[in-house]
């Protein structure tokens, strides 16, 4: 599917598809749920055995060096509208290889950062997407274990998505008696009934103690509303 010299059909697949460079933990398993979600993806690596590893699992993968240019346009990686760079243990290879895809003008690059230095490098030099595993991780951990909240996503700096179970004050009346937006500064979006499916809030929905809910808004709010009693 990806050819050194692409034809207006590949280059449309190719827009279509993700180019992964580095197929390690972070890199392979992104590979591996792009696949199973229908995404064409070209893997890129420098180890043989790793290559071998991932053959047949995803559309194409090559042991190439991806901090060479010309490697990479033999590759056709300059056609790929999307890219992913995986790298992790070596940060001169990561920072080399996101340089060449900015120089392609690849609309979105996606980058794994080890680092806070290393991230401050990739933004620097035009990475729209810089991803830190690591300290994500650890500061969702955080939020999790000091407040009464299942799951945490942080949108923006200080803006996140959370999944809690209704705080009392709100619980078995009308939403739209609550005022939560004004009173509280959040927004809850949508519940989730025990053994049910998500539904958006609407102004009658009541909600209980066995239920989940999403709710959105500055990150300290956020928090408090979880926290309410």
């Amino acid at each position: 599917m990806f050819g050194s010299h692409p034809t207006a059909t590949s280059r449309n697949a190719m827009s279509n598809a993700v180019v992964v460079i580095g197929l390690g933990r972070f890199g392979g398993a992104l590979a591996s749920e792009l696949m199973r979600n229908g995404t064409d993806v070209l893997g890129v690596d420098l180890d043989e055995t790793v290559v071998q590893r991932f053959n047949g699992k995803l559309t194409s993968v090559v042991r190439a060096d991806a901090t060479d240019e010309d490697v990479l346009r033999e590759l056709s990686v300059d056609e790929f509208d999307r890219a992913v760079v995986g790298i992790g243990s070596d940060i001169q290879a990561s920072i080399l290889a996101a340089s060449r895809l900015v120089k392609f003008g690849c609309p979105a690059i996606w980058a794994k950062a080890i680092t806070e230095p290393h991230a401050e490098i990739l933004t620097q030099i035009g990475v729209q997407h810089v991803v830190n595993p690591e300290s994500d991780m650890g500061t969702r951990a955080a939020h999790l274990i000091q407040h009464r909240i299942l799951d945490f996503v942080p949108i923006d700096v200080d803006y996140a998505l959370v999944r809690c179970t209704p705080p009392e004050p709100i619980q078995q009346r009308p939403m739209d008696l609550l005022n939560v937006r004004r009173r509280l500064g959040v927004s809850v979006v949508a519940v989730c009934r025990p053994g049910g499916q998500w539904e958006p809030i609407e102004a009658g929905t009541m909600l209980y103690d066995d239920d989940q809910i999403l709710v959105t808004g500055p990150t300290a709010k956020v928090e408090h509303f979880s926290n309410l009693t």
